[in-house]
């Protein structure tokens, strides 16, 4: 049982995305969550990571290292949760004669109380972080999560073909693989216009209607800079790092869609959804209801 577990990660997380028809939102939490028993075993042993490394006592060892960092409870019962689902899936393989994590107890599960929602003065906070920092792409991608409450996975995926005039976003690529138009404050549109003229232009040459809109870069050791479009867990980070410079570490990115409910209300739609289910033709009642963000767009980014 030498083959590296890493392989069968990956073969694991294919099968989810190929033939289950998970989302890719979706595979992509199992492949991190996955990542973290392969690093564990990384630091236990001193190499990678093996198939004969499911073992029940490997494993313990590993819930036992995630209450010692205080991880809450919620987290290390999802985490072993997809450990028991790849097991699971290399039984049937035959890779496995059983699954270890089923022999295993369950972190118990705990009704959380309801976390404080925060208001649209720690959002626009959060705007004006990323202007006093001088970072476009940051400031955009806060000014769509501000005023669309899109999921961070449809921001991540936002294209140049995605921006339409200075109505909104349109052909949005959103859960179960549909897409939808949705309605931004024209100050906001000016502004994502021009961060693609003057940002995304200068680092994409040449720019075509599928050139992503949003961009991370890194350094890598005798790689020099790396460049890649960011996904949703990138988005994720960029709140957490956000977060804590404004006072409010535990902030998501699905916190910013709050004020959506606004809109909701005014509309009488009891769900966030119904909100967001726009005709292909502009709906002018829709785009009426969300004109009262323009004045907070044009307070955010007044100079």
């Amino acid at each position: 049982m030498a083959k590296p577990l890493v392989e069968m990660v990956e073969q694991f997380c294919v099968h989810q995305l190929k033939q289950k028809g998970k989302t890719e939102g979706g595979v992509q939490t199992y492949r991190w969550n996955l990542e973290q028993f392969l690093i564990f075993v990384r630091k236990r042993e001193g190499r990678a990571a093996r198939v004969g490394d499911l073992q029940i006592e490997a494993i313990q060892y590993w819930m036992d290292d995630m209450a010692n960092d205080d991880l809450a409870v919620s987290t290390m019962r999802v985490r072993q949760s997809t450990l028991s689902s790849l097991c699971s899936w290399l039984v049937k393989r035959s890779v496995l004669t059983s699954n270890p994590v089923a022999r295993l107890d369950r972190p118990p599960h705990r009704k959380e109380p309801p976390r404080q929602v925060p208001g649209p003065e720690i959002m626009d906070r959060l705007v004006q972080a990323a202007r006093n920092r001088r970072r476009p792409r940051d400031l955009a991608v806060f000014l769509v999560l501000r005023f669309s409450g899109m999921r961070r996975g449809s921001v991540a995926r936002l294209c140049v073909r995605n921006l339409y005039s200075e109505w909104g976003l349109r052909g949005v690529p959103v859960k179960g693989g549909r897409t939808r138009d949705i309605p931004l404050p024209a100050a906001v549109m000016q502004y994502l216009h021009g961060y693609v003229h003057n940002v995304v232009a200068r680092e994409n040459d040449p720019v075509t209607p599928d050139t992503p809109l949003f961009w991370s870069a890194w350094g890598r050791r005798n790689k020099g800079k790396v460049r890649r479009p960011m996904t949703g867990q990138n988005l994720w980070r960029l709140c957490k790092v956000y977060g804590r410079l404004i006072g409010y570490p535990e902030l998501k990115p699905h916190d910013l869609r709050h004020d959506l409910e606004q809109v909701r209300a005014f509309l009488g739609h009891t769900r966030i959804e119904t909100t967001q289910i726009y005709a292909q033709i502009q709906p002018a009642q829709l785009k009426e209801s969300v004109s009262f963000y323009e004045a907070k767009a044009v307070e955010a980014l007044r100079t």
